[in-house]
């Protein structure tokens, strides 16, 4: 991953929810939009949110040592790689560092949005023939473009493309499930996934989200820690892979209930709310 972990990440007083988060702009999410999954689900939803909006006022402000016992709590686990202390850390994270799964769920709103637009991409392109990325993949395809370029196209067509450390995030996820599966699928044609596929691969871009995040955020417990560069290395892998463990089982609950007709990024919006509130158990 290319977020660096070096930033003292965010301290009191700052909000929980930016609204600058909201000015981030997708590319080509018009082209990929499927039936059934409409972001416009009429009054209902526009109540629910200002539901949410409401409730969410009072904890706008962060709190003073929000992430003391989650650094605490990672700093045990970079030193032992207890999954105990792990899995505490990620509870005191989300409980008191972010105010709860939910919020948590809608910070990482661009990550979700953008999940949705990388498994709507992926649809589209099995499934139109008219779409134009696949016009543009067959091009690149047919003159022997290498892995790295044919990667570098899809996310500038499915990621966000400003400086904020949200949208770098997102499109370093994006690059790492791409070449991961890739490496991983050498045979597969990338233009046409099957179902199984698109979820796993979008699976693997909200965990490596779930990790970056908290990287941003209390990472500075991993360089901090008397232990070697290697098993340093070793616990961060093993925390993100212990988190997309997780995200993943969540989507295939969410995945079986049939509940991805509704809304993809409300979908992938619950499977990291449903997460967090797995770890907020420990606490």
């Amino acid at each position: 991953m290319g977020t660096s972990t070096s930033s003292m990440g965010p301290g009191a007083g700052v909000s929980l929810d930016p609204e600058w988060l909201d000015d981030i702009e997708l590319p080509n999410q018009e082209n990929t939009q499927q039936d059934g999954q409409s972001d416009d689900k009429g009054g209902e939803d526009d109540q629910s949110d200002e539901k949410e909006r409401i409730d969410n006022e009072k904890s706008e402000l962060a709190p003073k040592s929000r992430f003391a016992n989650a650094r605490r709590g990672m700093g045990e686990y970079v030193r032992s790689g207890s999954k105990d202390s792990l899995k505490r850390s990620l509870g005191h994270y989300s409980k008191t560092g972010m105010g709860g799964a939910k919020n948590l769920s809608k910070r990482m709103r661009t990550s979700a949005k953008v999940a949705a637009n990388f498994f709507q991409t992926f649809q589209a392109l099995r499934d139109n023939d008219n779409f134009a990325l696949s016009k543009i993949l067959s091009e690149l395809q047919g003159r022997g473009a290498n892995a790295n370029e044919i990667i570098d196209t899809i996310i500038d067509n499915v990621c966000p493309n400003g400086g904020s450390l949200d949208e770098i995030s997102c499109r370093d996820s994006g690059r790492f499930a791409l070449s991961e599966f890739m490496n991983q699928n050498p045979d597969a044609d990338i233009s046409k996934l099957t179902d199984d596929q698109i979820w796993s691969l979008t699976s693997t871009f909200l965990g490596n989200e779930a990790f970056s995040r908290i990287q941003l955020d209390i990472g500075q417990s991993f360089e901090r820690q008397e232990v070697s560069a290697v098993e340093r290395v070793d616990r961060m892998n093993e925390m993100k892979d212990y988190l997309q463990s997780e995200i993943s089982a969540q989507l295939n609950r969410l995945r079986n209930s049939g509940l991805q007709t509704i809304d993809m990024q409300k979908l992938f919006q619950t499977a990291i709310k449903n997460t967090f509130e797995v770890y907020e158990v420990e606490v």
